[in-house]
């Protein structure tokens, strides 16, 4: 047999081995509760002054549901992209109240 992909070949060495494969947990729907700008939150839903949290480590935008595999690097990019401009803001601020 020739092999149609350099992938896909016969297996014609010994020894052999295998697993056994059985579904499991891809990730957590569950996090840190963080608002819109990925402030992390207390208790009582006050900001925790900078704390953010971004992918797998917030709260998922998706109402507490894993939709499937490749979810997190949206929220990941995403909100990493919205913790920064955040960090960049609050440092702005603070450098013209010290200025």
């Amino acid at each position: 047999m020739k092999a149609q992909h350099p992938t896909l070949a016969p297996l014609a060495t010994r020894p052999f081995y295998a697993v056994r494969i059985v579904t499991g947990d891809l990730g957590s729907a569950k996090g840190l509760v963080t608002d819109a700008k990925a402030y992390v939150l207390n208790t009582i839903g006050d900001l925790i002054p900078g704390l953010y949290a971004v992918g797998t480590d917030m709260n998922s935008p998706m109402g507490g549901t894993y939709p499937g595999p490749g979810i997190v690097l949206g929220t990941g990019l995403t909100f990493g992209y919205i913790a920064a401009r955040s960090v960049i803001s609050e440092h702005k601020i603070l450098r013209s109240v010290h200025a």
